[in-house]
Parts: C-alpha cells; sequence; structure tokens
C-alpha cells in the first residue's frame, strides 16, 4: 500500500533530489521517443527542461522550492501534452 502524497516542503532531502532524478529521467526518455518519431522540437524542449532540472537540481532541492515545484510541474505537463497529441492522433486514425 502507498502511503499519503507529500508536497516538496514536506519531502526529505533526499526525497526531493528522488523525485527531481526521476522527473530529468523521464524527460530524456521521452525525448528519445520524440526523436524516433522524428518530433525535433520535443526532443530539445525535453531535453532543455531535463538538464534544467539535473543543473540546478541540488539548490532546489535544499533552498528554492518554488522553482523546484515549477520546474517539475513545467516537466510532467510536457510529457503529458506529449501523450495527449499522442493519443488524438491514434483516434484520428
Amino acid at each position: 500500500m502507498q502511503g499519503m502524497s507529500k508536497t516538496l516542503t514536506e519531502m526529505t532531502l533526499s526525497e526531493r533530489a528522488g523525485m527531481m532524478a526521476v522527473v530529468a529521467e523521464s524527460l530524456e526518455a521521452f525525448a528519445e521517443e520524440a526523436v524516433e518519431d522524428g518530433d525535433a522540437r520535443f526532443a530539445a524542449n525535453s531535453m532543455a527542461v531535463a538538464s534544467t532540472i539535473r543543473g540546478y537540481g541540488p539548490d532546489l532541492c535544499q533552498r528554492d522550492l518554488k522553482v523546484a515545484e515549477l520546474l517539475l510541474e513545467q516537466g510532467i505537463m510536457l510529457m503529458h501534452a506529449y501523450r495527449a497529441r499522442g493519443l488524438r492522433s491514434e483516434a484520428v486514425n
């Protein structure tokens, strides 16, 4: 059974770092998929957000939680939009 969800402020430093790593890794995986699908723009955007999360990760995990929250939201929404777009394309075909 999973426990209750936590906000970034409720998470430990280790949990925050793990969350940021998971989102960055997921964005990188989506970028690879986008390259395979021929979507260079999404791949570049996804890698840019992933790189930003990784580059600022240690500082964001410790101090600036609002920025970390916004970056995580941006990354998650980017992946969601990519999946939703793919689902719409499949429904049309």
